[in-house]
């Protein structure tokens, strides 16, 4: 117990240990830390060109890892832009967000003047291109005066520097060039640039984000600024050609890609001018014969000085291990918007003379630049051609076209390019069956509202139309209820939507091997459940429909009762769950899910706080449940993790704060402590691997006795995920348990049965991702199964049986998908997964397993205490007199005594209901207010009892 008090000058001090119920605290319920969903970037674009605000210059940076390698530094890009608009009105430059540590991310445009009117229109003609492509089509005007888009997107990943500087060379080219074919290129065009997409990484010399992701994998998922961004301006610029200009691969490498292709892309219109531009590239890089320079030898697949006129493009040299089957990288994902797109690999890499190796790069990327600028310039009317016809195959709902393997040049329309069809066989086939629409029900039908709320605010950030129905409706022998979200297909993106929400498909047994991730989906990864319906040429299901540009949580609180109730059914519950610990607010946990609390006038305004932020639909209730069996307590819990930053940023968009990394290096230097960690969430084995890259016998024997001896001295329970965490708890002796990991790189997503009477049995999920799966074996006393491997148990994705036995997908099948343990000796508790539930922030849904996870490894006796049950009054009974005298004595008539229904009050430790919750109570009925007067001073004292669990 903690007790403060405020005490007037002069007076004398009075401690009084009471709870304030004419005084409750007003609610502090936050919005998340870090939001599943990142919101659409504000980017205002220019009302008429050229637009030349002042870019803010900042200070040197000594340190800029771009100087080193001989390169612009990231401080010199704002002073080039700003003297290149002094000079020319052809370039308008304008900050379209800010990185992780606040570097600006600049937008160049290059084009001719164009006065507000002008501008006007080449924004109703963007929009009619997309959302009325049949009249876009036969519009003489548009075809005559619209700039067609072109996107250079550079330095995505921070230490390939030299896009950036090509990017800014040609800039000042364009803007400075006299050459009528540079002015009616600007005439005709507009030509963006995104000159560093992640300046942080450009100045430190590091391939990702400074918040450890790699954002050129971070489309469709949002778990960077960095890649927001390109995801936002994709539906802005609206580009019928995009290039990503990335190294290094030792020789110039240009996509097409080889096979797998993403079956939702309308190939037929993509392939040929990615192919054609890529041949026009080589054609120029090897013409211009760069010194230092290297080429592609198509008779050793290797990499050569000699020129041998050929550089490396996937499609024809790479036919697996360099795909485009994933949204994620930017390319791949810009295609949606109606693009041909390329990713462009720079040569020569960090090693050696890197100034050097920066001038040949540089060199080359300008080549790559003003080709590809070249084949727009000449292809321009095509290209708009193939971008009105994906976004009206969309709108009309036409079924997916099949290239026939067999495809020859007489097979196509007059002006399309003709080299690819060469290359294209029945490896490169890849279509899909889109359906009529997507239904996520509200209410009856789904697993959890809040998930399907914020699924769909994903798929709004993402450009998808949706809409909600006004009345329910029937389809395929289901009733929807009004309310619920409807994806119609029929939509410009089609595509888009179609890959974020199918289920995907298992592609195992086409190609050997996948350069990423086979296997994605919002429909089976964020926790709620989502039906497709039809075919894509089917009629509408229903009508009865209105379009939406927001999803917000939507939660009630219920009147009456003097207890309050919820389900924790998905990631908002949890979110609330841990406001309302931080709250104070002392909540139990009924056997069937339902958290409980005492209302009072702090807990109103604390469960209308998370109705509004969190959709918590929170009813009224009379505690019954709390006299019933397997009642426990939930507590504010703190937590250290020993992993990256995929665990670090699902805890805190769980609403887990103040988390504390532990890794091998500070363990041996003895900065890490376990001390008031409840949970250690493991994804590393800290077990301390001795190489000539890591540790020494000495150094890893140490960490080793020192990773025991913080367990032994604060006794945390323990949550992790695969082979690593199971390697933890065996190592330590936490509990027996070995993983087993699939096939090396393999990875998708899998079916899953979780037990209901389990820790994760209630509102279970039936799907999961895994990278690779892991399962558990050898499981000693006192380990309980809580999931398994499915018997068939891949839905879609990669994962081909390899070379190692036992780490095929039929091995998994049955296996322990994840376990529960603990210790007989310390009562601490472990918690496994076998899938990948934080991997890269994509399987939102799993988020809340990890919460019910920690909840169950921390939970105490009963936190709130069940309402006392009033004895039901008897009548007084009255002796019958016998009628007559008797030598038999008459039985005195012996009341029944009442039973009184007295509650099973449960105290948690620490002397307190409040112990485990972190927080204070002001609340509590038989509190009262204390105003004491004391002699020569006039003392007014306010005491509140503020009891913590001691964590400090």
């Amino acid at each position: 117990m903690r007790t403060r008090a405020l005490v007037s000058i002069g007076g004398v001090v009075a401690i009084v240990s009471s709870m304030l119920a004419f005084a409750p605290a007003t609610a502090a319920v936050a919005p998340p830390a870090l939001s599943i969903v990142r919101p659409t970037s504000s980017i205002d674009m220019p009302t008429q060109y050229p637009y030349q605000p002042r870019l803010t210059v900042v200070p040197d940076l000594p340190t800029d890892a771009s100087i080193a390698r001989g390169v612009m530094p990231y401080d010199e890009i704002a002073p080039f832009l700003n003297r290149l608009m002094d000079r020319s009105n052809r370039v308008s430059s304008q900050v379209v967000g800010t990185s992780y540590q606040g570097r600006e991310i600049y937008m160049v445009t290059v084009t001719s003047r164009e006065t507000p009117a002008e501008t006007a229109q080449q924004d109703a003609w963007r929009t009619k291109v997309k959302y009325d492509p049949a009249a876009a089509a036969s519009d003489a005007a548009l075809a005559e005066g619209y700039k067609v888009p072109l996107w250079f997107n550079a330095n995505i990943h921070g230490n390939e520097w030299e896009g950036t500087d090509a990017t800014l060379n040609y800039i000042e080219d364009l803007a400075t060039s006299a050459d009528p074919v540079v002015q009616d290129l600007l005439d005709n065009h507009r030509i963006y640039f995104t000159v560093t997409n992640n300046p942080d990484g450009r100045a430190l010399g590091q391939r990702g984000t400074v918040n450890g992701y790699d954002p050129n994998r971070d489309f469709i998922t949002g778990a960077t600024k960095e890649a927001s961004i390109v995801r936002d301006l994709a539906s802005i610029i609206q580009p019928t050609y995009f290039i990503d200009l990335h190294g290094y691969t030792s020789v110039l490498q240009v996509e097409p890609c080889g096979p797998p292709h993403g079956e939702n892309y309308e190939y037929d219109l993509f392939v040929p001018h990615a192919y054609a531009t890529a041949l026009d590239i080589e054609k120029a890089v090897t013409e211009a014969n760069i010194p230092g320079n290297t080429y592609y030898n198509p008779e050793t697949g290797g990499v050569t000085s000699t020129n041998t006129g050929f550089i490396n493009i996937p499609y024809r040299d790479q036919r697996s291990g360099w795909d485009d089957w994933p949204p994620i990288f930017a390319p791949q994902y810009v295609a949606y918007q109606g693009a041909v797109t390329n990713t462009v690999e720079l040569p020569l890499g960090r090693s050696g003379d890197q100034p050097a190796r920066a001038k040949v790069n540089i060199e080359v990327a300008e080549v790559v630049i003003d080709t590809v600028a070249d084949y727009v310039q000449d292809n321009s009317a095509s290209l708009l051609e193939n971008q009105i016809e994906i976004f009206g195959r969309g709108l009309t709902g036409a079924e997916s076209v099949e290239i026939p393997a067999d495809v020859s040049p007489d097979d196509l329309p007059e002006g399309v390019p003709t080299e690819w069809t060469d290359i294209w066989d029945e490896n490169d086939i890849y279509t899909t069956d889109f359906p009529r629409a997507y239904v996520i029900p509200q209410g009856a039908g789904q697993r959890s509202d809040s998930d399907a709320q914020t699924l769909v605010q994903q798929l709004l950030v993402n450009g998808i139309e949706v809409s909600r129905t006004t009345a329910p409706f029937t389809a395929e022998g289901v009733t929807y209820p009004a309310g619920s979200y409807y994806v119609d297909m029929h939509q410009p993106v089609r595509g888009l939507a179609n890959v974020l929400l199918a289920d995907g498909t298992d592609i195992t047994d086409r190609v050997p091997d996948m350069y990423d991730i086979s296997a994605w989906s919002l429909s089976l990864l964020w926790g709620a459940d989502v039906e497709a319906l039809g075919y894509t040429t089917d009629p509408a299901p229903t009508t009865a429909l209105e379009r939406i540009v927001e999803a917000p949580l939507t939660g009630s609180l219920a009147s009456g009762g003097a207890y309050l109730s919820f389900e924790p059914r998905g990631v908002a519950d949890y979110q609330a769950i841990n406001e309302l610990l931080g709250e104070g607010i002392a909540l139990s946990q009924l056997e069937d899910g339902t958290v409980v609390f005492r209302r009072d006038a702090t807990a109103d305004a604390a469960a209308q706080a998370i109705a509004d932020i969190y959709g918590v639909d929170v009813e009224a209730s009379d505690g019954s449940g709390l006299r019933e069996e397997g009642v426990v307590g939930l507590r504010s819990v703190r937590v250290g993790y020993a992993s990256n930053a995929d665990d670090r940023d699902a805890l805190t968009k769980l609403g887990f704060t103040d988390l504390v990394e532990v890794n091998e290096t500070s363990i041996l230097s003895g900065a890490a402590t376990l001390d008031g960690i409840d949970v250690l969430f493991v994804g590393a084995s800290l077990s301390f691997p001795v190489s000539d890259r890591g540790w020494n016998p000495e150094q890893s024997a140490a960490g080793k006795a020192r990773v025991a001896q913080l367990l032994a001295a604060a006794e945390p329970a323990v949550v992790g995920r695969g082979a690593s965490a199971a390697s933890f708890v065996a190592t330590y002796g936490l509990a027996p348990i070995t993983g087993v990991n699939g096939t090396g790189r393999s990875n998708g997503i899998v079916s899953i049965d979780t037990p209901a009477d389990g820790v994760l049995g209630d509102y279970a999920q039936d799907t999961a991702f895994v990278s690779p799966a892991t399962w558990f074996t050898a499981l000693g006393q006192g380990v309980t199964v809580e999931r398994t491997y499915t018997a068939e148990p891949f839905i879609s994705g990669h994962w081909a049986a390899g070379a190692t036995a036992g780490t095929s997908q039929a091995d998994a099948a049955g296996q322990p998908a994840a376990v529960s343990a603990v210790s007989p000796v310390t009562g601490e508790r472990v918690f496994l997964f076998g899938t990948s539930p934080t991997y890269r922030n994509h399987p939102v849904g799993a988020f809340s397993d990890i919460a019910r996870s920690i909840f169950w490894a921390t939970e105490t006796a009963s936190a709130v205490e069940p309402p006392v049950v009033e004895p039901e009054p008897t009548a007084t009974p009255t002796p019958e007199p016998t009628t007559a005298p008797t030598t038999e004595p008459t039985t005195a008539p012996t009341p029944e005594p009442t039973t009184t229904g007295a509650p099973a009050v449960v105290v948690p430790p620490n002397d307190s209901s409040l112990a485990a919750t972190g927080g204070s109570n002001p609340g509590s009925l038989w509190a009262g207010a204390v105003a004491l007067m004391m002699f020569g001073a006039g003392v007014f004292v306010l005491a509140r009892t503020r009891a913590r669990r001691s964590a400090e």
